[in-house]
């Protein structure tokens, strides 16, 4: 009777030895196999990236649609807004502000809320009243906030700069306008009215609506 109680705790024993190593096995299998696909996502990735561009000529800008602003074609475009009335908007155009310098792009802004007519503009070239922030490459339409974002984070923004000169970080801020893009109207001082010789005041044709002029010496 003891004999045979003692057989029984040996095979109960063995399997529960069994058990264990088959899941151990199984563990490290599962893991061995998430660590595979962790490190093969990475030039996968990167692979499918090269292969689009080179599906498109080399140019990866011919995925993006023809529309550019005036000035633009051999230009970064980027229409923004300094105001803060609308939260989201405002912080849109500072994370993409942000992303184009940590990149090192040299880009020409145009701020909506500082000159209506590039608000106008914007508009015309995408027929509609959209909003801020909105981004063009070489007279190619990339997007608002959330488009460039997306490309920043599968890899496919900077490969849209190649081709365009970096910044220059020796280059000083414009003598004329400290980089602003625009002066104050030398004609009303920037009040954007002028007195008439009967004494009444009338508007001031050599300015936009906020007394300012763009700046002649860095954003012709």
């Amino acid at each position: 009777m003891q004999r045979i109680e003692e057989e029984r705790r040996v095979r109960i024993v063995s399997r529960e030895d069994c058990v264990k190593e088959q899941a151990s096995s199984l563990k490290q299998s599962i893991k061995e196999t998430e660590q595979g696909e962790s490190e093969s996502e990475p030039p996968l990735k990167f692979c499918r990236i090269e292969e689009e561009i080179e599906e498109e000529g080399g140019n990866p800008l011919l995925n993006f649609e023809e529309r550019c602003p005036p000035g633009g074609i051999d230009r970064v475009i980027f229409y923004s807004t300094t105001l803060r009335g609308i939260r989201k908007t405002f912080e849109d155009c500072n994370g993409v502000r942000f992303l184009l310098q940590s990149l090192r792009v040299r880009y020409h802004e145009r701020d909506v809320s500082m000159h209506k007519e590039y608000r106008e503009e914007l508009w015309e070239v995408l027929e509609g009243k959209v909003m801020p922030p909105r981004l063009f490459v070489k007279g190619r339409y990339i997007g608002g906030a959330e488009e460039v974002l997306g490309l920043n984070e599968q890899g496919k923004f900077r490969v849209l700069f190649e081709g365009l000169p970096p910044v220059d970080s020796s280059t000083e801020p414009c003598e004329a306008c400290n980089g602003v893009c625009f002066v104050l109207c030398f004609n009303c001082s920037g009040s954007h009215r002028i007195s008439t010789p009967d004494g009444l005041w009338s508007e001031c044709l050599y300015c936009n609506e906020n007394g300012l002029i763009i700046c002649s010496h860095c954003c012709c």
